[in-house]
């Protein structure tokens, strides 16, 4: 009982002596991909089709309405979000306007206890 004891009392002493916290922050999220013009419109990304800079894709987790974030991919049509701590279902969805779609312009999915890093392409024409 006291080996039981001295264990339990010598534990946080310990990590107050290493620096280690007692609770560790819960690794994020990350969602990320690229919008391409699949001018073939086969929903795939070829080596010669090209990413789609400019165009709005946003995150809106079911359960957590105000971790919503909306990104505009980059100059070659990537786009990333990160630190998403949100858990359960989400939508992502690409704001493709005045194009058609090749592929779903929305995506559903759920995360869980973070640390994912997940990618989706949306396809445009």
């Amino acid at each position: 009982m006291r080996s039981v004891l001295a264990a339990a009392i010598a534990a946080p002493l310990l990590l107050a002596v290493t620096g280690v916290p007692a609770h560790a922050a819960e690794p994020t999220s990350t969602l990320s991909g690229s919008v391409f013009f699949d001018v073939n419109g086969d929903g795939v990304r070829q080596a010669d089709e090209a990413g789609a800079a400019g165009f709005e894709v946003s995150f809106s987790p079911v359960s957590f309405p105000d971790d919503a974030a909306t990104v505009v991919t980059d100059d070659d049509g990537h786009y990333r979000i990160t630190g998403i701590t949100a858990k359960g279902k989400y939508s992502l969805q690409l704001d493709g306007a005045g194009h058609v779609h090749t592929t779903p312009w929305a995506i559903g999915g759920s995360l869980g206890n973070g640390g994912v890093d997940l990618g989706h392409d949306f396809g445009i024409r």
